[in-house]
């Protein structure tokens, strides 16, 4: 497949000189001069300051016209498949399952793409989550994940086949990957949807999120661009049951040409020690907030965990203090889970925690300020300190 695509930064070579303004100037080293200027699609950040650095004005950057664009010209749903120890992520599929409810208003096909070395085993499982289409994108420079080589191979697939919306999951990879992709494509990018909805009478795609603090919903549209792109945390849609009978296509693209980033080389992978379940699939998981005042109570509310088969998390404030690491933050700047049980101990409940908890089935709130907001979205409430709490479930299994 090559890797090539067209790309908005031009150079008007009937003005070009040769001068090599524009290359000393790109702070990206992303123009080289040979006869005229060359200029590397991958490293490119558009700055424009080549554009105002050439004397000659032999540069140029191309904005969509929008009176122009035609929806028409792209077509498809994509979902961008994310692998984690040779299996599939939690959110490509339930991305999968979203993307499928999306296709039955626009009448369009599902796609996913695959990218990795030794990936296309989970192609089959891709289609029974809901994929009429995969495409596999296998090398052995795809291995471990190093994003721009996982961003050039997405580009000059989406650049190929031009689809009208993709989606990725705001995971630790996937954040930075779909900025690179929606970078490079020269489209948008809304980060960390909740909800994602079709326009019954445009046909575009109303990527919603909490803005102003969660204080209110904001639907945005990209509609001079394709494609229209869109993150979306893991835990906040809901995947489907798969179903092995479906039928679908799989085509394993040629990447015998592609050339990967040789800026970048991977010294060594270290793997995390993870037991037991993660934020993201635990059914019952412990909140811990700025009320637990110490680490010694943090050890008691974890010996508990164990007993009852739970994950402890926390909110921002217990991050800052020190009693919770950062990975396991829960709210608007951390993860949004969706757990059967969520036992919230001293934390007040304020919007930007709450915000990464509309999958909780069940909330139980344990907090001495009967007032904190935390007890508003609570099924049951405790007005007790963690402390006495704690002398009373210790006893308690599940």
């Amino acid at each position: 497949m090559n890797n090539k695509t067209s790309f908005a930064l031009r150079v008007l070579k009937d003005r070009c000189t040769g001068c090599g303004l524009c290359a000393d100037s790109c702070a990206f080293n992303a123009i080289r001069l040979v006869e005229y200027p060359e200029i590397d699609p991958y490293t490119c950040r558009l700055c424009g300051t080549c554009v105002q650095t050439c004397l000659a004005e032999a540069l140029q950057i191309d904005t969509p016209d929008s009176a122009s664009f035609s929806p028409k010209k792209s077509e498809g749903i994509w979902v961008l498949a994310e692998t984690e120890g040779g299996m599939l992520a939690s959110v490509t599929k339930e991305l999968l399952g979203e993307a499928v409810a999306l296709s039955e208003k626009l009448r369009c096909n599902v796609e996913a793409v695959l990218p990795g070395s030794g990936v296309a085993v989970l192609a089959d499982e891709l289609i029974a989550y809901g994929a009429d289409r995969v495409h596999v994108l296998e090398h052995s420079s795809l291995a471990s994940f190093i994003e721009e080589n996982y961003a050039r191979v997405v580009v000059a697939l989406a650049g190929r086949y031009n689809p009208d919306i993709l989606l990725v999951g705001a995971t630790e990879r996937g954040r930075g990957l779909a900025a690179r992709v929606a970078s490079m494509l020269h489209t948008g990018l809304t980060a960390d949807c909740t909800q994602l909805e079709i326009d019954p009478e445009s046909g575009l795609l109303h990527q919603i999120r909490p803005a102003f603090g969660g204080n209110l919903m904001a639907a945005i549209v990209t509609p001079n661009c394709r494609p229209q792109m869109a993150s979306v945390r893991p835990g906040v849609m809901k995947a489907a049951e798969p179903d092995r009978s479906r039928k679908g296509e799989i085509v394993c693209h040629d990447l015998s040409d592609f050339e990967p980033d040789h800026r970048i080389c991977l010294m060594d992978e270290m793997a995390a020690n993870v037991c037991g379940d993660t934020l993201e699939n635990s059914r019952i998981v412990i909140g811990v907030g700025r009320g637990v005042k110490n680490k010694e109570t943090v050890v008691r509310i974890r010996q508990w965990a164990e007993q009852i088969g739970a994950v402890v998390a926390g909110s921002r404030a217990a991050v800052e203090m020190g009693l919770i690491d950062a990975h396991l933050q829960v709210g608007q700047t951390g993860h949004t889970i969706s757990p059967d049980l969520y036992i919230a101990i001293g934390i007040s409940g304020q919007i930007q925690h709450t915000a990464g908890l509309s999958g909780a089935k069940k909330i139980v709130a344990i907090n001495p300020d009967r007032t904190a907001p935390i007890f508003n979205i609570a099924d049951y409430g405790w007005s007790v300190s963690a402390e006495e709490a704690l002398s009373e479930l210790a006893s308690v299994s599940l």
